[in-house]
């Protein structure tokens, strides 16, 4: 019984120092990006005013799930000039300090 509990101990040590060394390497690697200031930017384009919200919300909680505050801007583009999704954006960008409302235009190398 003893040999399964040694096992267990050093799987659970293994564990945990993998988890360290990957947080670890991130933190780095978020640090080296912010130094060297390479921001990258998302296009959100809405298209719809009923799924305006949904679509700018799950942009603006993606990025801050994945905590790239200052290294991520999001544009929210409204290509119908529609007013009422214009209201919503300019609501939601109040809340999220990293969005911007972006005229729209056609760009080249955008993903």
């Amino acid at each position: 019984m003893d040999a399964v509990w040694i096992i267990f101990v050093c799987a659970f040590a293994l564990c945990v120092l993998i988890t360290v060394i990957k947080q670890v390497c991130l933190r780095m690697t978020r640090a080296k990006l912010m130094q060297e200031s390479l921001p990258f930017t998302v296009y959100a384009t809405i298209r719809n005013a009923d799924e305006a919200e949904y679509i700018v919300r799950s942009v603006m909680e993606r990025v801050k799930w994945l905590d790239l505050y200052g290294m991520c801007r999001v544009v929210c583009m409204n290509p119908n000039e529609d007013p009422e999704i214009d209201a919503i954006i300019r609501k939601l960008t109040q809340k999220y300090p990293f969005a911007e409302n972006g005229a729209f235009q056609m760009r080249k190398n955008v993903l």
